[in-house]
């Protein structure tokens, strides 16, 4: 069970924000859902089943070499990694991850299996887009419209 932010540990939250100290410790076992977490570190954050929607990581650091950053079977709808980038191996699987905004952000270490990124955004975004990476998952046709533009050839895209 996650433990409800308090206001203290908020305000210790962006301190720690300013200052360029990861906050891995300060958010574990707490719920963080439509929190305003813009340019953190978070070297470490394992999350099972829950409802992370709408929280703002934009500009954040998120990961480190040594551990695996990991978001699975979560609610990550609405969420803003505008600018975010992911380092070392980063796990975002079978996630509802429906209008996100992936927006100038690193996603290339994300491995992302059976994760619906439908309404989402990935302008100017750098993702690896393999067999492996996107087994079940479903993403927006625009992000490949976009992708294949001004291509001199076309690929079809099929919408279920």
């Amino acid at each position: 069970m996650l433990k409800p932010i308090t206001n203290e540990l908020r305000s210790k939250i962006q301190t720690y924000i300013k200052n360029k100290l990861d906050i891995s410790d300060l958010i574990k076992d707490v719920d963080i859902k439509g929190e305003n977490l813009s340019f953190a570190i978070i070297k470490n954050l394992n999350r099972t089943d829950c409802d992370l929607s709408n929280t703002n990581f934009s500009h954040c650091i998120l990961g480190d070499e040594k551990t695996i950053f990991s978001i699975i079977k979560c609610n990550i709808s609405g969420c803003n990694f505008d600018g975010t980038i992911f380092v070392g191996k980063a796990w975002m699987r079978s996630c509802n991850a429906t209008n996100c905004n992936f927006r100038n952000s690193d996603v290339s270490k994300v491995s992302y299996e059976h994760t619906d990124f439908m309404g989402s955004t990935f302008c100017d975004a750098t993702i690896k887009i393999g067999t492996r990476e996107g087994i079940g998952c479903k993403f927006p046709a625009s992000l490949f419209e976009e992708l294949t533009q001004g291509w001199d050839f076309k690929i079809k895209i099929e919408k279920k």
